[in-house]
């Protein structure tokens, strides 16, 4: 039916903007991780500690890229949806369904 691809239509919208909005504060999270991490390693001395937090800031690291990623991949509907033109569109698809 009509109205079942319309709402998914929509529901795919929200989703998106949920996963973008979860990504770029994932993304903030692991930045601000980073000062914390580079100063661990500057003031340690012992080397296998170091190595640990090396560790910690390689997994950080990857983190912020997968969060990221999917910030990219994300941004471009988040934007579109969010100009006038097409939000009026988005709201209008609603009130169809």
């Amino acid at each position: 039916m009509a109205s079942e691809e319309i709402k998914k239509f929509l529901d795919f919208i929200d989703e998106s903007r949920r996963l973008h909005a979860i990504a770029v504060d994932g993304m903030k999270k692991e930045e601000k991780k980073l000062q914390d991490f580079l100063h661990a390693i500057e003031f340690e001395t012992n080397s296998k500690e170091r190595s640990k937090i090396c560790t910690k800031l390689h997994q950080s690291r990857l983190e912020r890229r997968r969060n990221k990623d999917m910030v990219e991949e994300l941004e471009e509907i988040v934007k579109f949806f969010q100009e006038p033109q097409h939000k009026k569109t988005l709201d209008q698809m609603t009130q169809l369904l």
